[in-house]
């Protein structure tokens, strides 16, 4: 009786219910790239479904292989497998490459205390500091880790001390181009949105990064190639590395002085970039201009500090790339299409004027004698 209910089982498994697992397996699979297309479905929750039914089509092979392993060979070999690949998994689970994958996570306990978060901003002498513990909870109210968006807002603008973000008072946590909620900004000033209360800045960026983390981008790893591309002039591997040292030097120790700013690179490059910060300009050793401020002062014609950010001029119908040093004004001619451009063609005001005439003195005013 026994072996007839199992023979009976084993009919119906294979005759009705595997068949419907399958077709349910198969349609579900089938259904993932449109349901990606019409935004129903994010990436992260995509690979999470296709995973699932890799482990559930996987889990019907096995079943199928009970006749084979009657066999002794068989058996053997099958453990073996599953020794080695339960080794294999340990052994990867648990070496400092593996662990240090799962990345810096945005979404976490708050990695800082509220009381080192104001410290910090008010000992930088954030304009943000009076709203400090505000803006902690608006931060932790979207689950995210404060001390990683400290971290963003120190590495963007110096806690908005310097650059555009102290020029234009954008109260901009994250120096965006744009609002993500129109309402929370009154336009853009000098490329970047303008807030009407760091409150606003502050929730708008938290939108942001949620955004970025409903797509799968949930660690600065993974974000901060969207967020500040190389194509911006950004170095996406010093970025991560400088807000993963920020999170990881506030993390359990107590706050008593304004953080001080770390280097990777030369010393050379670390003071050059503390010139440009002293200019409320930041440096970026990859942009033409920059580049070619350094390569000038190894040649022995330096070009000093510079004055402003960059910016582009129309001369004539001609745009032209401009950047003011203490001593000479670099240029680039900008092609009409602006990804066509040149950026290797840096040019010096003090070459334009060696090449052209002398101006003619202008004619004075002084009355003729009577």
């Amino acid at each position: 009786m026994q072996r007839y209910s199992w023979t009976w089982l084993r009919t119906v498994w294979r005759a009705r219910v595997e068949p419907l697992a399958l077709t349910a397996l198969l349609l579900t699979g089938m259904s993932l790239p449109p349901l990606l297309m019409l935004g129903a479905l994010t990436a992260g929750q995509a690979a999470r479904v296709a995973v699932g039914l890799g482990w559930v089509a996987g889990a019907l092979l096995v079943l199928r292989l009970a006749p084979l392993l009657q066999r002794e060979g068989w058996r053997l070999a099958a453990l073996a497998l599953i020794l080695a690949g339960a080794l294999a998994g340990a052994w990867f689970a648990f070496t400092p490459a593996a662990q240090a994958q799962g990345g810096l996570s945005f979404k976490s306990a708050p990695r800082i205390s509220q009381g080192a978060f104001g410290q910090i901003l008010a000992a930088a002498g954030s304009p943000a500091a009076p709203h400090a513990d505000e803006l902690y909870s608006i931060i932790v109210a979207y689950g995210l880790d404060p001390a990683v968006a400290l971290a963003f807002f120190q590495h963007e603008s110096q806690y908005c001390t310097t650059g555009a973000c102290a020029r234009g008072d954008l109260r901009n946590w994250g120096m965006q181009r744009r609002a993500i909620r129109a309402e929370r900004s009154p336009g853009v000033v000098q490329g970047f949105a303008r807030y009407h209360t760091w409150q606003d800045g502050v929730r708008d960026w938290c939108e942001l990064i949620l955004g970025y983390v409903n797509r799968g981008m949930d660690t600065v790893e993974k974000a901060v190639p969207v967020y500040a591309p190389q194509s911006d002039g950004n170095v996406p591997t010093a970025y991560i590395g400088a807000i993963r040292r920020q999170v990881s030097a506030w993390s359990g120790r107590v706050i008593g002085e304004p953080s001080l700013r770390a280097y990777d690179g030369s010393l050379e490059q670390a003071l050059v970039a503390e010139t440009f910060l002293a200019s409320d300009v930041q440096f970026h050793p990859t942009w033409a201009f920059h580049n070619y401020m350094l390569s000038e002062a190894h040649a022995g014609r330096p070009l000093g500090a510079p004055l402003d950010e960059s910016r582009i001029i129309n001369v004539g119908g001609q745009r032209f790339a401009v950047q003011v040093f203490a001593l000479d004004t670099l240029y680039t001619p900008v092609a009409a299409t602006a990804s066509e451009t040149n950026w290797a063609d840096v040019r010096r005001l003090s070459d334009l004027l060696r090449q052209g005439p002398a101006p003619t003195p202008a004619p004075t005013n002084t009355p003729p004698r009577r």
